[in-house]
């Protein structure tokens, strides 16, 4: 089982192969899972070293709702960690209790159907609010803290609903940077990861440039030296496919001298060339 339903629950990613919490996990975000089965999904990951996955999901028609049960189940017989992603839309911001609504209506589903889930990831994205770009300091920070409430009113459904949930998000790479500048307040990495917020955070180092290991290492540093528990975010269309497992390497070999950096995260599935 994903989730050991006991007090001394402790929140991860994903597990090794015995089981046990890992530190250096390798899955990342799962997108279009209507167009495979549910088996052919889990097998493509399995296929791929992935321990978990973040699965785009809803229960919001019986359609997705019979989706994310029998995708969670076919991950789970591969032995990869199911984290349900979801308030993938600025939305969420706008009125943030929106987001206890839609996680509580997620949790409850999870519990009446029994799913062996191990977490909650949010893509909610402040930067991504058209406002955002054009806006002044004091204007991002008014966004920024609805974001935080966002992130509030998640933790607030798991907590209530089913807390032995891990709960982790998608970040920009860059708000700690600029929380240290004073263009932000709020946004280094132990804003985010704190009892209150996330347990992990997924900074996002991809920009369709062309990736580089340096690259990734210089961007992650941040979140890092914040002591916030870390999953460091990479698209594959980054990088040429034949190297990109020596990339993922390189990059774990680097961070993984610290406490804080528990793997890596690939955007996405679909975009795998075998897919």
């Amino acid at each position: 089982m994903c989730s050991s339903k006991k007090s001394s629950y402790v929140p991860t990613i994903g597990y090794d192969a015995k089981n046990n919490p890992s530190k250096k996990c390798l899955g990342g975000w799962f997108y279009k899972i209507h167009t495979k089965s549910a088996k052919e999904n889990a097998a493509f990951a399995k296929k791929h070293n992935w321990n978990y996955v973040l699965l785009t999901s809803n229960v919001n028609s019986e359609y997705s709702r019979e989706l994310l049960v029998n995708n969670t189940r076919a991950f789970r017989e591969q032995g990869i960690a199911v984290h349900i992603m979801c308030l993938e839309d600025t939305f969420y911001i706008d009125n943030p209790i929106t987001a206890y609504n839609e996680i509580s209506s997620i949790l409850n589903f999870v519990n009446e159907q029994q799913l062996d889930i191990q977490g909650i990831h949010i893509d909610c994205e402040p930067h991504a609010k058209k406002e955002w770009k054009d806006a002044g300091t004091e204007e991002r920070n008014v966004i920024f803290k609805h974001y935080l409430e966002v992130i509030e009113y998640g933790r607030k459904a798991i907590n209530e609903i089913r807390p032995d949930t891990t709960y982790s998000g998608a970040v920009a790479w860059w708000y700690s940077s600029i929380t240290k500048k004073n263009e932000l307040e709020y946004g280094r990495g132990y804003d985010l990861v704190n009892k209150d917020r996330f347990d992990f955070i997924f900074p996002m180092i991809y920009d369709g440039a062309g990736g580089t290991v340096d690259k990734v290492i210089s961007r992650s540093e941040d979140y890092i030296t914040d002591n916030a528990a870390t999953v460091i975010g990479i698209a594959i269309s980054d990088y040429d496919n034949a190297s990109f497992n020596a990339i993922i390497q390189s990059i774990t070999n680097i961070r993984g001298e610290s406490d804080y950096f528990n793997g890596i995260s690939v955007f996405a599935n679909h975009l795998y060339s075998d897919w």
